[in-house]
């Protein structure tokens, strides 16, 4: 009867943190707002600077880029702007000029 406690507590325990690392950041979308510092194309990735800190984040073939009145641009026309930008996983889904 003990063994078989201590069994299924193991268990339990198990699969509680299992589930935790499961579900640790996966999905979760980051918005964070800033000045977009530079583009580097040919590596795909871009440096935002938010509150004083920068951040090096990933343009992927998805990663929709607007300037203020929704028109899609090219990453590096908001090199200096105000942007919002959503990422997961520092992959960027879009980049948004803020007006």
């Amino acid at each position: 009867m003990k063994n078989t406690l201590m069994k299924a507590f193991g268990l339990l325990v198990v699969l509680t943190l299992c589930a935790g690392v499961a579900s640790a950041g996966c999905g979760t979308k980051e918005t964070q707002a800033g000045t977009l510092k530079s583009v580097d194309a040919d590596n795909g990735t871009v440096v935002l600077v938010v509150e004083e800190n920068e951040v090096e984040l990933t343009l992927t073939v998805e990663t929709q880029v607007t300037d203020a009145e929704g028109n899609a641009v090219e990453p590096a026309s908001l090199v200096g702007k105000s942007v919002k930008v959503v990422s997961e996983h520092a992959k960027i889904d879009s980049i948004e000029q803020i007006a």
